[in-house]
């Protein structure tokens, strides 16, 4: 069998590393284990204090590089013009390059920028695809597409969610104007948000359903689950992510006699000091647990002593946003946890209702204690959903899997 040409990727994100987006160094570890080469650009150093251990394991941080602030003085500036050109004299398509220059003579800001952003991403190499993570961070590379900068390289989109808020769809009309015409490919991460980006730019072409991965084999439970029944919300503390209905939900459950229910709240955010104060209102001081920000391995040692995940997120009141995948969801079926969502955004494509968890809709206090009291009495259906969510994640949801269909996107372009 023909063996498959090496591709040569750079991706683009705001800032490396970045905790709460564990799911771009998958897919960066993804490609390397298929023997592809992956650099990063990166708008800005990420926090270095609490790494996934894949960017030690696999040397990401030698693969970055960052971004640069244009210096104020005149003569480095002319410095870091000469040092690069003769360090990348035969690497740069020259005519081309200084035709896109020669054009922005007239404006001395735009010429800065298109020669700091070439300076920053071409650094010598040659790529085949370009494959930028978040609408905004895509738009300088839309920019060197245009000026002919990157001729030849495939340039591929990530949308993830936040970067399609429902109410800014006017806007993004006008922002990710040049993305859309010079983007060979997009991908997205549940049909809700394919969705949104139609709404932005109807009859686009070429979206890739592809939702972000994760490893299996990080996600095994190690104990069986214990007699105590314990839900566990994972996510940042804002309202889209629904915290206060978590609270509603012990309330309930309390009342028809559950009363030792136990609720562990992992994340932090703008809602947690009213959440406190909330609790000890409701008198559920001994049912609720805030453990903070944890990373991914106390995550997963939190969805040991887990019964269920529970996610009752909503459409935010003030920019109508909603979770789009939510990966965590994925995660704790992969642990052999049932899962409880509402039907909000993205969540309800992310497991099997009925099978490996439950779907209800959104704001439905009564919907979710229902499912969950069904999960408590009856241990055995808890045990079925979890097996049978492990075998769902496996199949759609290893990052090896969902690589390979990447791979394919590549090799298509």
């Amino acid at each position: 069998m023909k063996a498959q040409k090496k591709i040569n990727i750079a991706f683009i994100v705001k800032g490396f590393p970045t905790l709460s987006q564990t799911f771009i160094v998958n897919q960066i570890v993804a490609l390397l284990k298929e023997d592809h080469e992956v650099d990063i650009f990166a708008f800005r150093k990420g926090d270095l204090t609490n790494l996934h251990p894949d960017i030690a394991k696999y040397h990401l941080l030698d693969r970055v590089t960052y971004k640069e602030e244009i210096p104020p003085s005149k003569k480095r500036r002319v410095k870091d013009l000469l040092l690069w050109a003769k360090k990348n004299f035969f690497h740069i398509h020259w005519r081309t390059f200084l035709h896109a220059l020669l054009s922005e003579q007239y404006n001395k800001k735009t010429f800065l920028n298109l020669f700091y952003n070439s300076k920053w991403f071409l650094a010598g190499q040659k790529y085949d695809i370009v494959h930028a993570h978040f609408g905004d961070n895509s738009i300088p590379i839309a920019y060197l597409k245009e000026k002919g900068i990157l001729k030849g390289v495939k340039f591929v989109v990530t949308f993830h969610g936040y970067d399609l808020t429902p109410t800014l769809i006017s806007y993004y009309k006008h922002q990710y104007k040049e993305i859309f015409e010079h983007a060979d490919a997009f991908t997205v991460n549940t049909p809700y948000t394919k969705d949104l980006l139609l709404k932005v730019k109807p009859h686009l072409q070429n979206i890739n359903i592809l939702p972000v991965g994760l490893d299996p084999f990080l996600f095994q439970r190690e104990n069986k689950l214990k007699n105590n029944f314990r839900i566990l919300f994972c996510g940042r503390l804002i309202p889209l992510k629904g915290p206060f209905l978590l609270l509603e939900i012990i309330a309930e459950l309390k009342r028809r006699g559950f009363l030792d229910v136990e609720l562990e709240i992992i994340g932090d955010g703008e809602c947690k000091g009213k959440l406190k104060e909330k609790v000890e209102q409701m008198n559920i001081e001994k049912n609720v647990f805030f453990s903070g920000a944890l990373d991914q391995l106390e995550v997963k040692y939190s969805m040991e002593d887990a019964s269920v995940l529970l996610h009752p997120g909503i459409y935010d009141p003030q920019t109508g946003r909603a979770e789009t995948q939510g990966l965590v969801i994925q995660e704790a079926q992969a642990m052999g946890l049932p899962v409880v969502v509402s039907d909000v955004g993205g969540m309800k494509y992310g497991l099997i209702p009925g099978e490996t968890g439950f779907v209800v809709k959104e704001n439905d206090i009564s919907g979710f204690a229902d499912a969950i009291e069904e999960l408590i009495l009856s241990k055995e259906l808890g045990e079925k959903m979890g097996k049978r969510g492990r075998e769902f994640v496996e199949k759609n949801y290893d990052s090896s899997v969902l690589v390979k269909k990447l791979l394919d996107l590549y090799r298509t372009l």
